[in-house]
């Protein structure tokens, strides 16, 4: 990795991390064969702008069904912000997984806490406590693991709770599709096929003419995180995990931003 100059070390970038990351299809319901458009967004509040060049920053775009699956990235290069049309050929309940590559930010110290503290990511902040380093500034690694689940005709299957193999997965362990408003989702998140236990969940909520809400959750010490799905709509649950990089000197954290859309 090239040396980064000095400018980017002292970059505030004081709303980039408060941005949410995820994939958006234009309908989440669909009949057989039904042509559908799909967009990556980054924003806040279930509002933002289109997650431009796909080119440079994709990794991965995969679609899994119940009986197959599928890769989508040459679909999604083709070109770098425009809205991908997709079909599915069979019924069921279908998932897409999108991973970014690496990308790099750096803040000065106060920024860098603040993003810390405001985004659950207490293991860094309690580290860089222990470590006397609350006042060094931040050079971090940052990748996307995003998912949107999609129902297509009447019939369920289990694709829903698949792993993608991702490294941080949002896992629901029941189908939002056959659920109701008021029911209890169970939700698993996962970092590298592992728990990830008391970590911070935001839940966010909208609809075509409310206003967005959200609601900060924890995961159990199994990782698991139990919520109510109170109001139909557009629902959106995510979480951002942090790791310290040792012995790098271009960066000295990696980080993942999960997140999983769906419809009620």
């Amino acid at each position: 990795m090239k040396k980064l100059p000095l400018l980017l070390l002292l970059l505030v970038a004081t709303s980039l991390f408060a941005h949410e990351f995820w994939l958006m299809p234009n309908k989440f319901r669909l009949n057989l064969n039904e042509t559908f458009n799909l967009q990556l967004f980054v924003g806040e509040d279930f509002m933002g702008d289109v997650w431009a060049n796909r080119k440079k920053r994709l990794l991965k775009l995969t679609r899994h069904s119940n009986t197959s699956q599928k890769d989508l990235t040459a679909l999604a290069l083709k070109s770098d912000s425009l809205p991908m049309p997709l079909k599915f050929d069979t019924e069921g309940t279908h998932l897409l997984s999108m991973e970014s590559k690496n990308s790099f930010i750096a803040l000065e110290a106060t920024k860098f806490n603040d993003y810390l503290i405001e985004d659950g990511i207490e293991n860094i902040y309690e580290l860089r406590k222990k470590k006397g380093e609350l006042d060094k500034p931040s050079k971090e690694l940052y990748r996307r693991c995003a998912k949107t689940l999609i129902q297509v005709g009447d019939k369920f299957d289990e694709t829903y709770k698949k792993n993608t193999q991702m490294a941080l997965e949002i896992i629901p362990l029941k189908n939002p599709y056959q659920m109701l408003v008021g029911d209890e989702m169970i939700v698993k998140v996962l970092f590298k096929n592992k728990p990830l236990t008391n970590k911070m969940i935001l839940a966010w909520h909208k609809t075509d003419t409310e206003k967005t809400t959200h609601q900060k959750l924890k995961t159990d010490a199994d990782g698991m995180l139990k919520m109510k799905l109170d109001k139909a709509g557009y629902w959106m649950i995510s979480t951002v995990h942090m790791v310290e990089i040792k012995n790098n000197p271009d960066a000295n954290y990696q980080s993942y931003w999960g997140n999983l859309t769906f419809l009620l």
